[in-house]
């Protein structure tokens, strides 16, 4: 059953209330499904498969068995990895879709009405009717991993494999005896040897809705290491569907229907489109190849809206849309994924409030990001920079005034809240610097020694001017005539702001009392040192001052880590600090702190160190 979907805000809450109530009130039934037993597949025999090529609506196309390979991995000590299914694809659906088409990924093929496996890829730059199957024996394997911890590092496609047929095939003027699959990223560049073919994995690219199309797309690709990614603007977004969309209830979804695989949801949509292969119930297989390859994660199940499938000398394509939410995608492995229809992931939700002063313009950006740390930051550093470089619609330079605003939960169920305001300037890049802070920040989170806390909101206020906004530190006159201990130093800080006259700014500093008889160094400064160091994020710890690992390093739990962070100095604050000299990390301590501080409106930039001069008493 199927319901329209309005833009009127009524019409969608009581329309979405209608499709849960009838998510829950329609059992799942399992459908008996036979599988056709690899041992006894052979060349010439013959069967269907199925696809959704326009809208929901899912097509039967024909498959031939050309032979079966058996697979080694590349670039590693030679190991049996399974077998894949070599298939020539035809057809009314095929001739429409251009071959086998990136989105087909996971696309069920049956012999004899028995299930035999996923489309896994398609030959590229040649007969794009040929292409590979993944075992559904194979897939089924993936339901056996262990829910063990999720992976965290960066982000990598799946593997160079290499397919070995049992028996040479001839297609057209070329005999292949040894099948190359790459992911499409790798696909283009791998160099097939005489009786070699190069197949990409047919899944459509990871495509960024609402983002802006120059900047995202090359920085998505270097951090997903992924060549397939396909940005849209917020006109072309769901432009086929003129209005509308239909929710489905979950029962419909079966082998052949279009799903999406989301990391980012509402403002800013990241997804990839593939198909289901396989459903028992609730759970479900599809893609009939890796996404990321990232093992146990926590990712968005979705539906997909096929708007049309386009030929390609390299490669078809799929273009689509998600659509209602459906599950969550579990496990993300080299054979495919699997996910459980019913129960959503948890998701973070993101709020950028942008003001630009220069414009005079005010945006309000707002999207959930599926809460894996497997893909946080990489996800999180694309979207705050193209939301932030969407609303003041420019790239370069700029002074920004920004507050972060996060709550955070541990595995323990300790739940913790910060806020931090900072101001901001670059000279080349304003966007991705308040984005390196904010990135900077979660990973200090997610990477923290003392528990495994994550967060679970994240607010952004920014307000931006194309105005550069510092100050410099030109020059340091101590007027007190010695130092002894208890005393107080009077120190004149010469000061001079960007493109407006000089000014001194006069400071009364603590002397110590128990300062001993080694020359003293006072050094006045700005966290940013040079006007170049204001493209680096101060708050991250790889960045900050050395004169403040030391407290830093002084924290023993999670608590006092936010708590430095939160108040350390700012890129505005003028820092005074008394060292011994010849060594920075002999601090005294003025007013029990290593340091005074001097907030200003302004960026600060250079140091001045003074030599002090010891009185006799």
């Amino acid at each position: 059953m199927e319901f329209l979907l309005q833009k009127d805000k009524y019409k969608y809450f009581i329309i979405v209330l209608a499709a849960f109530l009838l998510w829950n009130a329609i059992p799942v039934l399992a459908a008996e499904v036979e599988f056709f037993p690899l041992k006894d597949l052979q060349a010439g025999m013959k069967g269907y498969g199925k696809t959704v090529i326009s809208g929901r609506k899912i097509e039967k196309f024909d498959i031939e068995v050309l032979g079966v390979c058996s697979n080694n991995k590349m670039n590693e000590t030679p190991l049996i990895n399974g077998k894949s299914i070599l298939v020539k694809v035809s057809g009314d659906v095929i001739k429409r879709a251009g071959g086998i088409a990136a989105g087909m990924s996971g696309s069920p093929v049956y012999i004899d009405n028995k299930l035999v496996g996923g489309i896994s890829s398609g030959w590229l730059m040649t007969d794009h009717t040929v292409g590979l199957i993944t075992p559904i024996d194979e897939m089924l394997e993936i339901w056996n991993y262990p829910s063990g911890n999720k992976t965290k590092t960066g982000i990598k496609t799946g593997c160079l494999q290499k397919h070995y047929l049992n028996k040479s095939v001839k297609i057209g003027n070329k005999t292949i005896d040894t099948i190359i699959e790459a992911p499409y990223s790798l696909a283009s560049s791998v160099v097939p040897g005489s009786n070699e073919a190069v197949f990409a994995q047919a899944a459509t690219e990871l495509r960024i809705d609402d983002l802006n199309k120059n900047r995202v797309s090359d920085s998505i690709k270097a951090r997903l290491n992924r060549k397939n990614v396909i940005v849209s603007d917020k006109n072309e977004k769901d432009s086929d569907l003129s209005g509308y969309f239909a929710i489905i209830s979950p029962d419909y979804y079966e082998p052949g229907s279009s799903i999406g695989i989301q990391l980012a949801r509402g403002d800013i949509n990241v997804t990839t489109l593939g198909t289901l292969t396989h459903r028992d119930g609730e759970r479900i297989l599809g893609l009939a190849h890796s996404f990321l390859k990232k093992g146990k994660v926590s990712f968005l199940l979705t539906g997909a809206y096929i708007h049309h499938s386009f030929g390609s000398v390299q490669m078809p394509f799929k273009i689509g849309a998600p659509t209602e939410m459906l599950g969550t995608v579990d496990q993300d492995r080299e054979k495919g994924i699997s996910a459980v229809i019913g129960k959503l992931p948890a998701m973070i939700p993101i709020k950028i409030d942008v003001t630009d002063k220069t414009l005079g313009i005010e945006k309000s950006i707002n999207y959930q990001i599926v809460k894996d740390a497997s893909v946080l930051t990489t996800v999180l550093d694309t979207t705050i920079m193209q939301a932030l470089e969407g609303a003041i619609d420019r790239e370069g330079p700029g002074t920004a005034l920004m507050s972060i605003s996060m709550d955070c939960s541990s595995k323990s169920g300790e739940n913790y809240n910060f806020r931090r305001e900072n101001l901001f300037y670059s000279k080349t890049d304003i966007c991705q610097v308040l984005t390196n802070e904010v990135t900077s920040l979660v990973d200090m989170i997610s990477e923290s020694e003392f528990e495994e806390v994550m967060p679970t909101r994240i607010l952004l206020k920014v307000e931006i001017e194309n105005k550069r906004r510092t100050l410099t530190i030109e020059k340091v006159e101590v007027k007190s005539s010695s130092v002894s201990s208890g005393g107080v130093l009077d120190v004149e800080v010469t000061l001079k702001p960007f493109r407006e006259p000089k000014f001194i700014r006069k400071v009364k500093l603590p002397i110590p009392q128990d300062i001993g008889k080694e020359s003293l160094t006072l050094s006045v400064f700005g966290l940013n040192m040079k006007v170049e160091d204001l493209d680096v994020p101060t708050d991250s710890k790889e960045n900050k001052a050395s004169s403040f690992k030391q407290e830093e390093n002084a924290t023993n739990d999670f608590s006092s880590v936010i708590r430095n962070w939160t108040s350390s100095p700012k890129n505005s604050d003028i820092l005074f600090q008394i060292t011994v000299e010849g060594d920075e990390n002999k601090k005294l301590k003025m007013n029990n702190k290593d340091y005074e501080i001097q907030p200003t409106n302004l960026v600060v930039t250079g140091r001045v160190d003074t030599t002090l001069t010891l009185s006799e008493e």
